[in-house]
């Protein structure tokens, strides 16, 4: 169970809903997840408290302890270094072994903690749904019945029981295992607080990300007299109090998602804040323009190709500097976590591109890229003295880079995962040294046994006691067909694959 004490953070309402829905379905859900109206001003509400908010309050640790193994900084992999953690943030790295404090041996690569571009988490628990077919584009498919029967189906079945907040974390737990630390996407909500960083939510005493998967054509739309999405988003970049806004653009094949880059020009939304989730549809024009302004974009091949049998054109965003992250976007048509959605870009990249794509840029596409996108540089994203100890730590194979290591990495190769230095997930082993004796629970990962800490001791967090086991059964109850936090196969990248250039 972690510890969360006076702990002083913002909540911020955030736009988050299933994968790209119609705006008839939009609007039937636009009272709980779309609202977009509000954003931070990066002060602290005492009203409000969580652990990964860090920045603000109390430490959610303290004391110091090193981890010795290959460590991947920007200047490069320094092998066989330590990284020393004080209290939440990275303190050293450096060749001698430090003392006074615990050192674990993890005869691994230390990276910094893995961040997912965009993710609909609440959907997590929901299998892989393959609809029989290809869309165009992304207002086809909601309309499909057997979306209805695998998707839509599920997912009321666990709202109506009221398990919202129990999908939640398992979804995010889906993340943890893979080495993620923080999600674009995951909701907000009165009952649980995030297990991973919710990257649109508060972060380091600021909450400067929005959200809005509302189609771009009504973006200039205003409701109830209130300023359109677009007039809100320029004054919130206009008053300093916006860093970055995502959006759904470009997501399929035909000319109305290529039109959705002109749509945003139009309203005035193509600036560096800008964060564009898909963009399938675009091309060398689109591209270049995006490149120009410093736009970002986030790349999910997985579902891209389950949806529509095509992917991002990425060298081409390569080719004109564009920040690209990687996005596992959500279960019914994506990865498990990023760390599974790396080996679907790395496969893409080889089969249709010639491994134009360095395994660096692919690594940084979930390291680096993302925390730029969002403006989190500062803080995480990469290892470096000062920053926060966002880590992940894989078994270190006996030939190859730190960077294919990574790429190649099975969830069993995951041996710790640290948030803001503190432990929740890796090898018995480790978590022991740490001092998460008797606080997780022991899962099966692909025939190794990992520790998993779910648990949250604040006394604001409801149901924050509850463990990943109870968690499972709730869900299973409403949802036999629950998705495994652990994914051992390679059915769902299979699936996606068969019938494209990719396959």
């Amino acid at each position: 169970m972690r510890n969360r004490r006076n702990l002083t953070t913002a909540l911020f309402s955030t736009v988050v809903l299933a994968a790209c829905l119609t705006d008839e379905a939009q609007q039937a859900f636009e009272e709980d997840d779309n609202d977009d109206t509000l954003v931070g001003d990066g002060k602290a509400d005492a009203t409000a408290s969580n652990g990964y908010r860090s920045g603000c309050g109390a430490a959610i640790r303290t004391g110091s302890y090193a981890l010795h193994g290959d460590v991947v900084t920007p200047a490069g992999v320094k092998a066989a270094y330590y990284l020393v953690v004080k209290d939440e943030k990275i303190a050293a790295i450096q060749a001698t072994k430090p003392t006074a404090m615990t050192v674990v041996e993890t005869n691994g690569i230390i990276f910094p903690g893995l961040i997912d571009g965009h993710g609909h988490v609440e959907y997590n628990h929901i299998p892989i749904a393959d609809l029989g077919k290809r869309y165009q584009n992304r207002d086809q498919w909601p309309g499909a019945s057997l979306y209805q029967t695998l998707v839509k189906d599920p997912k009321n079945a666990v709202t109506a029981a009221g398990l919202q907040c129990e999908a939640i974390r398992h979804g995010e737990a889906r993340g943890l295992v893979g080495g993620t630390t923080g999600i674009q996407g995951t909701p907000a909500t009165s009952c649980a607080k995030s297990l991973v960083r919710n990257v649109e939510l508060t972060n380091f005493c600021q909450d400067h990300v929005r959200q809005n998967v509302m189609t771009i054509a009504g973006f200039g739309r205003s409701i109830s007299g209130k300023p359109s999405f677009a007039d809100s988003i320029k004054a919130d970049i206009a008053a300093k109090k916006l860093d970055a806004f995502a959006v759904h653009a470009g997501e399929g094949i035909d000319a109305h998602e290529l039109a959705e880059w002109g749509q945003l020009k139009s309203f005035g939304l193509n600036v560096p804040q800008l964060v564009m989730i898909h963009t399938a549809a675009f091309t060398d024009t689109e591209y270049k323009e995006i490149g120009a302004v410093g736009a970002k974009i986030v790349w999910s091949p997985l579902s891209n190709l389950l949806l529509y049998g095509k992917t991002a054109d990425v060298p081409t965003a390569l080719k004109y500097n564009i920040n690209v992250s990687l996005g596992s976007d959500w279960a019914p048509s994506g990865s498990a976590n990023v760390l599974a959605e790396l080996k679907v870009a790395d496969h893409v990249n080889q089969k249709l591109w010639a491994s134009k794509i360095t395994d660096q840029q692919l690594v940084d596409m979930v390291t680096i890229n993302p925390a730029k996108a969002y403006a989190l540089d500062k803080f995480v994203g990469t290892l470096e003295v000062g920053k926060y100890a966002d880590l992940l730590v894989i078994a270190k194979p006996a030939t190859g880079t730190a960077y294919r290591a990574l790429i190649n990495a099975r969830p069993q190769d995951v041996q710790l995962v640290t948030i803001s230095g503190d432990p929740l997930f890796g090898t018995t082993t480790a978590m022991d040294a740490l001092g998460k004796m008797g606080d997780y629970e022991v899962i099966d990962t692909c025939g190794s046994p990992r520790a998993i800490d779910v648990t949250v001791g604040a006394t604001d967090v409801t149901r924050g006691t509850e463990k990943l086991a109870d968690i499972e059964s709730k869900l299973k109850a409403v949802n036999p067909k629950l998705t495994p936090v652990i994914d051992c196969t390679n059915d769902a990248a299979t699936k996606a694959l068969h019938g494209t250039s990719a396959e």
